[in-house]
């Protein structure tokens, strides 16, 4: 077997080299509890040494680790066992329920009882209340004064015994229900923790067996040596190799949004340009327009013309002259042509206005679009340097797995490497 699976022992037994955890790396307390996952107060750093294997000393937790909770840990893992479990969680649940409405539909005389007697003790206080009000002006030795306060000290303290009683089943009745739900959430809590260690462990199984495969040993002997390692490493290996593996999931996540963001971004330029191509389209159309508008407008004068000149030679011309019924036709026709020419500036004046109403309406999207185009480059800025961090965190991890790999491969007896 390679020697790196071998072990230095001594008289008082084998000695691991202790190398130091890698900054912002997550070293996990042995206990599973989901709240040694979610949050770094309740984390402990530091893991139990055995008299025979001590474990390499971690660092203080820092700011810059992460803690992974369980449903990342466990991703679609395990989902038929969940599915079941869920299904069994939510039949207690019914069961529950049942049960807690049963107990408040007992309860519900007395507190209808308890709220009647605070009603009646709370209108009691009310009268005291108002006869206690009415002399207030009178002097502290005032036989009617201090009969009043007497009653009205006695109408607060049997409202208070009457509240209290209320309240107290009110609260009863209410922490039942409020309990069913809390129930079901610490199953699934409890459960998902008891996944997770499964998780961990095989996870931890499979990172030692691929580093015994890398060294060259066969399976029999990978077997051997992972039933000799400690359970301490073996737990911390678990533990490591499930926060490398969300960490990985983390960047490749990570990997995916900024390829989003930055197709965002590509799309939002590809809409800058597209939209600055139609507005020039709409500005060279409204200008063509003019254009023909502005010719038409010259040539309705020169047919006017025309016609006027055509009227004076026909004038000029006897009434029986064949060539006054030529110069008409030509009237007739010059007429036509300018009332379609007229028709054609109305047409045309028109596609000119909405080619302008056009550019206006291009020009606002184009300002949208550059605000778009901003946000989107500082999400996309924003995404690449979640994807440096976590991949920055991924790659301390996985150092952190692979010297806890070692480390547990190098504490097994070398009797069996």
């Amino acid at each position: 077997m390679s020697e790196k699976l071998r072990s230095t022992t001594t008289e008082t037994g084998p000695v691991v080299v202790v190398a130091p955890t890698p900054e912002g790396v997550t070293i996990p307390a042995q206990s599973t509890s989901p709240e040694n996952f979610s949050s770094p107060d309740t984390a402990d750093s530091s893991l139990v040494s055995s008299e025979t294997t001590p474990l390499p000393d971690a660092e203080a937790p820092t700011n810059t680790e992460v803690f992974h909770t369980d449903v990342e840990i466990l991703g679609n893992h395990y989902p038929v066992r969940q599915l079941i479990n869920e299904i069994g969680n939510q039949r207690m649940r019914v069961v529950e329920s049942a049960t807690a409405n049963w107990k408040n539909m007992l309860d519900t005389p007395g507190k209808m009882r308890l709220g009647l007697v605070r009603s009646i003790a709370e209108g009691r206080l009310n009268r005291q209340q108002r006869k206690a009000d009415a002399v207030s002006h009178l002097s502290d030795r005032n036989w009617l004064k201090r009969r009043r306060m007497r009653k009205l000290r006695k109408a607060q303290e049997r409202f208070n015994r009457a509240d209290s009683k209320y309240q107290g089943r009110k609260d009863r009745m209410a922490a039942r229900k409020e309990s069913v739900g809390k129930n079901v959430e610490q199953r699934r809590a409890a459960y998902r923790k008891e996944l997770r260690a499964r998780r961990e462990s095989a996870l931890g199984r499979r990172a030692l067996r691929h580093e015994m495969r890398a060294q060259d040993a066969g399976r029999f002997e990978a077997r051997a040596v992972l039933k000799d390692i400690p359970q301490e490493h073996l737990e911390r290996v678990g533990k490591l190799a499930a926060i490398a593996y969300a960490s990985e999931k983390q960047a490749i996540q990570a990997s995916k949004n900024e390829a989003t963001q930055a197709k965002r971004e590509k799309q939002t330029e590809n809409a800058i340009t597209g939209n600055r191509k139609r507005a020039a389209e709409a500005a060279r159309e409204a200008e063509r327009a003019s254009g023909t508008v502005k010719e038409l407008e010259e040539t309705i004068p020169k047919a006017e013309e025309s016609i006027q000149s055509l009227k004076d030679e026909m004038e000029k011309l006897d009434e029986n002259d064949p060539a006054r019924t030529t110069i008409a036709l030509q009237i007739q026709q010059t007429e036509e042509r300018i009332a379609i020419h007229r028709r054609e500036i109305a047409y045309w004046e028109q596609v000119a206005h909405s080619n302008r109403e056009r550019v206006v309406t291009l020009d606002e999207n184009h300002t949208t679009l550059l605000e778009n185009l901003g946000l989107n480059q500082t999400a996309t800025q924003a995404a690449t340097t979640s994807v440096n961090t976590t991949q920055q965190t991924a790659r301390a991890h996985a150092e952190a797995l692979a010297k806890a790999v070692e480390e547990a491969t190098n504490s097994a007896p070398e009797t069996n490497n």
